[in-house]
């Protein structure tokens, strides 16, 4: 079974799912492509919503779509947090990481140069026994176009992730599938919104791609690596 880490699907809360029934409509595209481990995580703008506002949203949203889940789906609960410094005002970020895990899913600005600030931000979570996972790598544009910095952050034991519908264009298709063959990208995700925006169906044929592409130990990474977060 496939992993799902990185979704928007918990109805009503972000710029995603706007009811249940969007949600279990996109829950059984993904049954469909054998990914029944699914994390939900909704954007957290620390720079515009406390973070006792964004729990509480959080779980009216899952006491609306837990209850009508497939009995095969596994769920984890947790945020594509877009990091600033107002995130450091709060004592426990341990809500906002993947279930019980330490991982927490990171966004910066897509313009952002991963510079010293945004490396301090990577330490400061570090710091507090985090283990930062930076979400679609391919929406930030210095780090598509400078290798050396990409293995900077792996380096620094940043996982990355990549989503699914990305690997459609010749160029940026090629550059993911160097950069899995490189060992950068740990995980994969959706990041659905809709059924047309972040499509389920994209995932087996991406697996796909990249067992015929890379091999079948790069797939294994992949779904390994996300059991562990998931687990």
């Amino acid at each position: 079974m496939y992993y799902d880490m990185h979704s928007h699907i918990l109805p009503e809360m972000d710029d995603g799912s706007k009811s249940v029934e969007m949600s279990l409509e996109i829950i059984e595209k993904l049954r469909a492509q054998n990914v029944k481990n699914i994390s939900f995580t909704p954007h957290y703008y620390t720079n515009e919503e406390s973070m006792q506002s964004f729990l509480k949203r959080r779980k009216e949203s899952m006491d609306k779509l837990l209850p009508e889940l497939p009995d095969d789906i596994n769920v984890c609960i947790g945020a594509e947090v877009y990091v600033t410094d107002y995130l450091f005002n709060n004592n426990d970020l341990s809500e906002i990481c993947y279930g019980n895990s330490k991982y927490i899913l990171c966004e910066f600005s897509f313009g952002s140069h991963f510079s010293e600030r945004t490396m301090e931000w990577f330490y400061k979570l570090q710091s507090r026994g985090l283990k930062p996972v930076l979400t679609h790598i391919e929406r930030y544009h210095h780090l598509m176009a400078d290798e050396g910095l990409v293995q900077d952050l792996c380096d620094e034991d940043i996982l990355i992730q990549t989503n699914v519908g990305a690997f459609k264009g010749f160029s940026q298709k090629r550059k993911l599938l160097k950069y899995i063959k490189r060992g950068y990208i740990d995980i994969v995700g959706t990041d659905c919104h809709s059924l047309e925006r972040g499509n389920p169906d994209d995932y087996t044929p991406t697996m796909e791609l990249i067992r015929d592409k890379c091999g079948q130990e790069y797939v294994e990474h992949i779904v390994n690596t996300s059991k562990e977060i998931f687990n």
